[in-house]
């Protein structure tokens, strides 16, 4: 009981370090290709956080631990989202940022909401 207290916590503190750092990277290294712009950044956050996700759906075999990473990345990305007295300076008013604002949120949905694989019971012969 206590390994599973400490792994789901530990779920919660990964998430929300990596919502942290990607909150801050999602904007870097956006590559014009002609006149389409294509922001590696935030394709690589959101892969990261479908990797972390996945991974930790995988792992634990259940949903709870991959809600809790779900939990701690977008809790990070929104306490960094929200504007102050200044306005935000990570999030800007564009399509990345309203992307990475959206997007772990549609991510952590679809990877805990995805049916669990059944297992089939061999008869025994």
């Amino acid at each position: 009981m206590i390994t599973r207290v400490l792994a789901l916590i530990l779920s919660l503190v990964t998430g929300a370090g990596i919502g942290f750092v990607l909150t801050f990277t999602h904007r870097q290294y956006v590559v014009e290709l002609g006149d389409l712009r294509v922001p590696l950044g935030l394709i690589g956050g959101l892969a990261i956080v479908a990797a972390l996700l996945g991974g930790m759906r995988l792992a634990f075999g259940d949903r709870l631990a991959a809600l809790f990473a779900a939990a701690g990345v977008v809790l990070a990305s929104v306490a960094l989202i929200v504007p102050t007295r200044g306005g935000s300076a990570l999030v800007l008013e564009d399509p990345i940022s309203y992307s990475w604002a959206i997007g772990p949120t549609v991510i952590a949905a679809v990877i805990i909401g995805w049916p669990a694989r059944r297992r089939q019971v061999r008869a025994a012969s």
